[in-house]
């Protein structure tokens, strides 16, 4: 039973594990496991108002259970099996559950922080003092046995959010920048914004949409080695990377981003539906199909959708049709079925009189 409740906590994290600011935290991040078979959790008990930290380990690894911190707070959010953040009385400290020492003074009034990984990332703290009033970034590192904080040089910067664990946006008169958990720009100060980010090949490639200060769309690819490529200028009115291959609009037409290397078609269609096997194209009333940049069916047609298959391997066929008839593709275009249009039987425009209708002289 243990080691079931000890898999729903991992699935947690993995489910959990995204930037966040704590004012925008509903639920607390409850368990960190380590690598020697031991997990933190947040103990709550609500009608207390307590939260503690509690290690423990499942009976099959050796039963362990003991408290690594004890105590009442306004919270606790573990950020990995080495750091947690405690609140009490609106302020924050960091505590080390290695040492089980405090690793900072309540001296913060705002952390913001990006988990879901077996080490600590960056950790943004707010204080205000006589000197300085805002926010500064830090790793937290290791010192002769001491977890201290070590201030993270960044380009000069107005703000600051988390994207991710290891990606930061900073924002800067009016523009925004990312870089990675080290510090290294990943994408320079040059677009007004950046929005959504897309990660292909197994994480080697990564596309991102963005906005420059008139507030047109292109894309950017940044590669495995923290190089950034333009796909796209900024040029177009919307930009959609939500699948691959994307689609981009200008003017009410469209055009589809089919490789990495910024390959595009035409800006010619009025309508692009994306479906796993290729897109449906539409100029006009016609239809075509489109497949990684070839057209591989024109766009002649009166109707065109993707439809069930057990004629064809991955289950999927195109049925079209246009006035000549109705015709059934595989999804690499090729020819299963042909229908040919019903021609109606010519009429007879000469048509015997009825008899009653006749004059007689």
């Amino acid at each position: 039973m243990k080691r079931l409740i000890l898999s729903a906590a991992l699935a947690l994290i993995a489910g959990l594990a995204c930037a966040q600011d704590l004012s925008d935290i509903h639920i607390a991040l409850n368990t960190a496991p380590d690598s020697a078979n031991f997990y933190y959790y947040v103990n709550i008990y609500p009608k207390l108002g307590q939260w503690d930290i509690k290690k423990a380990r499942a009976k099959e690894y050796g039963a362990y259970n003991e408290y690594a911190l004890e105590g009442k707070f306004e919270r606790i959010w573990l950020l990995s099996p080495h750091d947690a953040i405690i609140k009490d009385n609106g302020k924050y400290a960091l505590f080390n559950l290695d040492t089980r020492k405090y690793t900072t003074r309540f001296e913060y009034l705002d952390v913001r922080f990006g988990w879901g990984g077996k080490e600590t990332g960056p950790i943004g703290l707010y204080s205000k003092t006589k000197n300085h009033e805002g926010w500064e970034l830090y790793h937290l590192v290791d010192t002769a046995g001491k977890r201290q904080l070590r201030v993270m040089e960044t380009a000069p910067a107005d703000s600051f959010s988390f994207i991710a664990r290891n990606r930061i946006k900073l924002y800067k008169d009016g523009k925004e920048s990312m870089i990675d958990d080290k510090g290294a720009t990943i994408i320079p100060f040059q677009y007004s914004h950046f929005g959504e980010y897309r990660i292909y090949d197994g994480g080697k490639t990564t596309i991102v949409d963005v906005r420059d200060e008139d507030g047109r769309f292109g894309l950017i690819r940044i590669r495995w080695d923290g190089t950034v490529d333009e796909l796209a200028p900024c040029a177009y009115d919307a930009v959609d990377i939500s699948k691959w291959p994307c689609i981009i609009e200008k003017g009410g037409k469209k055009a589809i981003v089919y490789d990495r290397k910024g390959g595009q078609t035409e800006l010619i269609f009025d309508q692009v539906d994306w479906y796993p096997q290729g897109m449906i194209v539409r100029i006009g009333e016609k239809f075509g199909f489109q497949k990684w940049g070839n057209l591989k069916l024109p766009v002649e047609y009166d109707s065109m959708e993707i439809v069930e298959s057990a004629e064809t391997s991955n289950k999927k066929a195109i049925s079209a049709s246009k006035e000549d008839g109705a015709y059934l593709y595989d999804t690499n275009a090729k020819l299963l079925d042909y229908i040919p249009a019903e021609v109606p039987e010519p009429v007879d425009s000469l048509q015997q009189a009825p008899l009653d209708s006749l004059i007689n002289d």
